[in-house]
């Protein structure tokens, strides 16, 4: 049973908590930093950059800080 638990975990879409600091990964290369996610949309998930406003940016590209 931990087999096809582990095999369904490397599938899954990563999930996020509000107020988590995150980074923006596109191409290898950090693109955004420090931004703070607000909450989960349909589209992705919904970040709040120092610079720059929100966005929301597909979850695969974040990068969990600390």
């Amino acid at each position: 049973m931990s087999i096809l638990l582990f095999l369904k975990s490397l599938f899954a879409q990563p999930t996020f908590t509000s107020g988590e600091r995150v980074n923006l990964i596109l191409g290898g290369a950090v693109a955004r930093t420090d931004g703070y996610v607000v909450g989960h949309a349909e589209g992705g998930v919904l970040v709040e950059w120092p610079k720059g406003g929100a966005s929301v940016v597909n979850a695969n590209n974040l990068s969990l800080i600390g």
